[in-house]
């Protein structure tokens, strides 16, 4: 401004990050089918079908329809977030999800990679997130499943897990991070807002 010449300058440094991946949830409620009379989830004791039992049968009067649980999963890496504009993405790695059940376990997706890679949530933000709908029959196949499930089966208990491979961390060396979450029962509460009524 004063017509005098200046020398002016910035820096930034160059570095990497050690990447971390999480559920959204600690506890996930245990997910229920209704493929067949065997399976369903009845709306009482005595409930019988009012239709026969086919494979696209949907039950509309005495069971619940099947109950899938969503579990979402954000890896965040500051290293993928390389574009100035716009949404990246993370191909060029593998995020596993497991169910594990003891010495048990069975792998209900693999993402993060060319074929199913994941979405940045917003330019800037580094999170990257990825939904995975969990069925009834989703877990390992072993003994503790009951019979009439023949493919496996989600049980109280049962362990998630998720397993993100960083390219590099902080330190430029490769590093598996993980998160875990369990599947469980809990019981319902029925209250009444009032203990007396007036007839």
């Amino acid at each position: 401004a004063s017509g005098e010449t200046i020398e002016v300058g910035d820096g930034a440094s160059v570095n990497a990050n050690t990447g971390s991946v999480e559920f959204d949830r600690n506890v996930y409620p245990v997910p229920w089918g209704n493929d067949s009379a065997d399976e369903r989830f009845a709306l009482h004791a005595t409930a019988a079908e009012s239709t026969a039992w086919t494979s696209s049968h949907v039950a509309t009067s005495h069971s619940l329809a099947q109950g899938n649980v969503t579990v979402h999963v954000s890896v965040t890496d500051a290293d993928y977030d390389v574009s100035a504009f716009g949404e990246d993405t993370i191909s060029d790695t593998t995020v596993v999800l497991k169910i594990e059940r003891g010495s048990s376990s069975t792998t209900v997706a693999t993402f993060g990679n060319t074929a199913n890679p994941i979405t940045e949530t917003s330019p800037t933000s580094g999170v990257f997130e990825y939904d995975q709908a969990i069925g009834y029959r989703s877990g390992p196949d072993d003994s503790s499943c009951p019979t009439t499930f023949s493919t496996g089966c989600v049980l109280q208990g049962d362990i998630l897990t998720v397993t993100y491979n960083d390219v590099k961390d902080a330190s430029g060396q490769a590093q598996s991070v993980t998160d875990s979450a369990t599947f469980d029962l809990r019981n319902g509460v029925l209250q009444a807002d009032k203990s007396v009524y007036l007839i």
